[in-house]
């Protein structure tokens, strides 16, 4: 009869195993801290920004874009500003129909700021009018402030008036609306908005509902 081979096992030290086991353990938080940090940021596909949610001093979004360099139906205040490609792109179909409706003069005042611009806009800024370091949407990429010239507040244009009818057509919301501080945590800016995506926009559009209500925070 043929002799049955043994099978050999691999066997590690003690010290070896405790390494490893060390080792397991650091991949396995570093995994768990990873989401469950994104977890707080991101609920679906949309990524919410306020005092309770915060970004990183080091997160930049993907894929900013100078708006400067790209083909335009506004204009701008300055030739530095930057947003996520998305965000452009869903800008200037927005814009562009709006000039097509014989709506024009907008002015883009703000895109993208970083950490580190935003903690000298809060340095410089009264309190109450620019939120801290981290909390301010303006770090996504997907949020713009825009204008018109007018005597009056932006409000009170007809531009103004076409967005609210519009934006959500584009994936825009106004993210801070009157009558909503409690919620938002920020006064009433009829001049900022944030990309959101179509379908989130509308149905917010539709209920009248904030980001934080949209998303039951």
């Amino acid at each position: 009869m043929a002799k049955k081979k043994k099978r050999r096992g691999i066997f590690l030290s003690p010290a070896i195993a405790a390494v490893l086991a060390v080792a397991l353990i650091g991949v396995s938080f570093g995994a768990g801290w990873f989401f469950g940090v994104r977890s707080t940021q991101f609920h679906g596909d949309i990524l919410l920004v306020n005092e309770s949610h915060r970004l990183s001093a080091d997160y930049v979004p993907d894929d900013l874009v100078n708006l400067y360099t790209q083909r335009h139906s506004f204009r701008m205040a300055s030739s530095e500003i930057y947003l996520t490609r998305q965000t452009y792109e869903a800008m200037e179909k927005m814009f562009h129909a709006a000039e097509e409706a014989d709506m024009n003069g907008y002015i883009v005042t703000s895109g993208y700021r970083s950490y580190q611009r935003q903690q000298e806009v809060y340095a410089e800024s009264e309190p109450g009018k620019a939120q801290q370091p981290g909390a301010s949407e303006h770090q996504t990429g997907m949020a713009f402030d825009v204008t018109v010239e007018t005597n009056e507040g932006f409000e009170s244009t007809p531009q103004y008036g076409w967005l609210m009818t519009h934006a959500h057509e584009y994936g825009f919301i106004q993210r801070y609306p009157a009558n909503k501080a409690d919620v938002t945590g920020i006064s009433y800016e009829p001049w900022h908005y944030r990309y959101v995506g179509v379908d989130a926009a509308t149905r917010m559009h539709r209920t009248g509902q904030t980001l934080e209500e949209f998303l039951g925070q």
